[in-house]
Order: structure tokens, then sequence, then C-alpha cells
């Protein structure tokens, strides 16, 4: 990885899935949100794969107790009967590339770092730390214990995993927490990074006001939400033909989306941050992810072609790319804009 400058190897890691047989595969366009080239449709042609040959009777052998069953594996075992199955993460790192779980992962999360001033020394709240990659790529750059957090356990579980694998068990431990119910320990932190962590939240203002007091006066949050534009929240009274259109890309992203975002307007994150007395400044970063979803569906076309996705991931990955092409759809429609809020306490 090279997001911060010098370029640090990824850990290795054993490959999550066997090689998949060749798969003769077929592209068809669809339109469910209104634009035709916005959807890829796996499908898998109705050619049956060859039968294998018939094996011969074996020789009559004495009949053994069968081997005790192995145990499952601690990785699939951390992400069962949770959102992130493994199946899902595989699916979206295989989309969006290693540690990775969707476009605003990897060089987006790590820019908003970018221009900070970060040391050995500094104290660091990763508060959205995912599969751990950020945290990881901050300790082996500047050598500093991020303390790293997401909220959902199974996702915890698979990032320790990969801390330990890539011995940085400490230095990029990572843990879960409940974001209803969580305090962060106050004024502590020197920056403070969220990233895409309040949109499924029902209680926002109190989880801002949490991230926002570990800062240590002088620090740095960087709060990265979709939230909904002035054409958005207009398109829910459909005003205008412009907002109209807003508003059936928008609602045809959220009957993609399971569980329903919990979206908030602009207005009301400016109007919270100045309930919690700070000033923070924000920026559009849409084109940012518009360009990382167009990058990756020319990517995915050619592994289309090529038949190289895994058989097992070709359901979730299907349904994946109709998701993020409607969330794209919605980008492109100013219904929703990714947005960083910089606050300097």
């Amino acid at each position: 990885m090279s997001w911060f400058g010098k370029k640090q190897p990824p850990p290795a890691r054993a490959p999550i899935h066997h090689a998949p047989p060749k798969l003769t595969l077929s592209m068809a366009d669809a339109a469910p949100v209104g634009v035709a080239d916005n959807v890829l449709l796996l499908t898998e042609r109705a050619d049956p794969l060859p039968p294998e040959p018939a094996a011969s009777a074996p020789p009559p052998v004495a009949v053994k107790a069968p081997p005790p069953k192995a145990a499952p594996s601690p990785l699939k075992a951390v992400a069962a009967d949770s959102y992130w199955t493994q199946t899902r993460i595989d699916a979206a790192e295989f989309l969006w590339g290693e540690d990775n779980l969707g476009p605003g992962d990897g060089a987006i999360a790590a820019g908003a770092l970018a221009d900070l001033p970060i040391t050995v020394a500094s104290q660091v709240l990763i508060a959205s730390a995912g599969l751990g990659g950020l945290s990881r790529v901050l300790a082996r750059h500047y050598g500093c214990w991020p303390t790293s957090m997401t909220p959902s356990a199974a996702l915890a579980g698979i990032a320790q995993q990969r801390s330990d694998a890539a011995e940085l068990s400490q230095k990029a431990a990572v843990t879960a927490y409940d974001p209803a119910t969580v305090q962060f320990k106050a004024n502590s932190f020197d920056i403070v990074a969220a990233h895409e962590v309040l949109t499924p939240v029902a209680n926002k203002a109190r989880l801002m006001q949490q991230i926002v007091r570990a800062a240590k006066r002088g620090g740095t949050v960087v709060i990265t939400e979709m939230v909904m534009t002035e054409l958005g929240v207009a398109s829910l009274s459909g005003t205008s033909r412009r907002s109209a259109a807003a508003g059936e890309a928008l609602q045809a992203w959220l009957k993609l989306m399971n569980p329903t975002p919990q979206l908030w307007s602009h207005a009301q994150m400016m109007e919270t941050f100045f309930s919690l007395n700070v000033d923070a400044a924000s920026k559009n970063i849409s084109p940012a992810y518009v360009e990382r979803i167009n990058k990756i569906w020319g990517e995915l076309s050619g592994k289309l072609e090529a038949g190289t996705i895994p058989r097992p991931l070709l359901p979730t990955v299907a349904t994946d790319s109709e998701r993020w092409a409607a969330f794209r759809t919605a980008l492109d429609e100013d219904a929703i804009a990714m947005t960083r809020y910089t606050i300097k306490i």
C-alpha cells in the first residue's frame, strides 16, 4: 500500500478461495434505476459442465472409523450469524481490493488523514476500522499505535486475526463497540477519524458528540458520511422535475439497501456540529467515489469476459454490483453526496 508515500507491501495472507473452474459467463444490460449501463448482471449460461468420469469400483477394504471432523475456521466462525458473513466479505474484497469493503475504503479513507501531522507519538482513534487495513498502514508507516474500533463484532474479529498475522497484534489491535452506547475516552486523541459509521445509526447526535469529545484541544476530527443534498430533500416532496429525477434515483437505491440507511441531510449535520459548539468545514467528495466505482466496473467487465469470478461469489457480486450502480446513480442525480467534515478542536 502506498497511500502515504512510502510503499508498504501488504501482509502475506493465505488465499480464501480455491481456484474456481472456468465459467462461461455473459453480461446483460438492465436498467432497474433508469440508467441502462449502470448495472452488470452476472448470469451463467445454461451450458452444463461436462460430467465427471465414472470412477472404477475400489477394492474392498476394512471399514475404519471416520476421522473426527475438523473444527471450523476461526475466521469463518467469527463472521457467522452476522451481516458481514464470510461470503459477503469475500465478495466485497473481490470488488474493492484487500481489506476494503466499499469504494470509500483504501485510498479515499487514507486520503482523509494524509495531510494531518501524524507522528509516532500521535494518539489516533479510528472509529471505523472495518477489516483494519488503515490501522495497519498507520502502524507501519508512522509507527503510531492507533486505537482502532468498528461497530461490527464480526469485522473486529477478522481484523484482529489479520493484525495478528501481520505481527501487529497490539500495535494495530481492533475491537468492537456499540454505536448506541459507546463512550469514547474524552479529550484523549490528536486525531479522530469516523468513516461512514453514522449512516445506520438512529441517534446520530449522540454518536457525533462522542466522536467530537474524544479529541484533544488542538486535535482534528474527520467524519465522512453520505448525506441527502438540498435536491435530495426536495425530492421527497417532488416539487420540481429535477428533484423528481433525484427522488427516483434515491428511492431505487434505498430499495436495494438492507438495512435501510437512516439518512440525514447536510443541513442536519451542520446544525448538530453547531449545537456541539464546533466549526466544521465540509467538502463534497462524491467525484472520488464515482471515479472509484467506474474504475472497478471496467475491471469487473474484464473478469466477466474471462470467467474469473469465483463461482461461490457470483450471486453476491451480482447483488452488490446492482446496489453500487444504484448508489452511483443517486450520486450522479445529486440526491445524496459523500461529504467529508473536518473539525479543528
